[in-house]
């Protein structure tokens, strides 16, 4: 997919963001077009990491599922009906028949491999999720692929760790929150800084992005070994492999 048509996506996820803050409602990107849009300028150094994004996917509130149906149905976009019937409490599905693409939206919360609350997250940060919520949506992802790996790179090359979420820094406290409460995202998360290395170390990159990149997960993982558990953390743990700590896709 080259840079054009991955710049279109963009500016249709957008436009749908545009169209929901213009009827007084809160939606965010999330998924690849979410990254793609804050990391674009990386590309130029790391082309490899540049790959088309399969869906456009947003996060909202629950509260705002009916509105936010009228909204998309009135920019074009055709709702599937069955899913949002058996599923609408959690998520909504549409059909961009513009751009030929599946619309995704999480209601409050993102489940996939993991459950992350997102009620409380949307109003930090925009267009997209807070940089923090929207790496975790990767690391959280048990059956991972090249094209979360690439993100993962693309987003610890583009962003500082740091004490908030702005368009250069990843809020690395709200990273420590979330695998300090949940032993299985924490398991999850840190198995994946080891697939990020390994897939990075294989990848034709310059090597000042592996630097800054190898960089950035040596401090994420000591900042996350380091950070105090929960209880409900250190009583999973107790358990640990014996039970599976993640959801597959069918399940979630």
């Amino acid at each position: 997919m080259s840079q054009d048509a991955v710049e279109e996506r963009i500016r249709r996820g957008l436009s749908l963001i545009n169209a929901c803050d213009n009827n007084g409602v809160t939606c965010r990107l999330l998924g690849g077009v979410a990254v793609v849009y804050l990391v674009r300028d990386v590309y130029a150094e790391a082309p490899i990491l540049l790959h088309e994004p399969k869906d456009i996917d947003i996060a909202a509130h629950r509260r705002d599922s009916g509105r936010l149906t009228r909204i998309f149905e009135g920019v074009g976009l055709k709702a599937d009906a069955r899913f949002n019937a058996l599923h609408g409490a959690e998520r909504l599905r549409f059909f961009d028949t513009l751009m030929n693409v599946r619309v995704d939206v999480f209601l409050d919360i993102f489940r996939e491999s993991h459950v992350i609350e997102l009620k409380d997250r949307l109003e930090r940060f925009s267009p997209t999720l807070p940089p923090s919520d929207l790496l975790m949506t990767k690391f959280q992802i048990w059956e991972i692929n090249e094209k979360d790996l690439k993100d993962i790179i693309a987003m610890l090359y583009k962003f500082e760790l740091g004490d908030r979420d702005d368009m250069n820094t990843i809020d690395l406290g709200r990273i420590i929150e979330l695998t300090s409460d949940n032993w299985g995202l924490y398991k999850t998360t840190t198995v994946n800084l080891d697939r990020t290395i390994n897939y990075m170390n294989n990848a034709d990159l310059p090597s000042k992005v592996k630097d800054r990149v190898m960089s950035n997960i040596d401090r994420l993982r000591q900042s996350i070994e380091k950070a105090p558990k929960s209880m409900k953390w250190k009583m999973r743990a107790a358990i640990g492999e014996r039970v599976r700590w993640y959801e597959t896709p069918e399940e979630a």
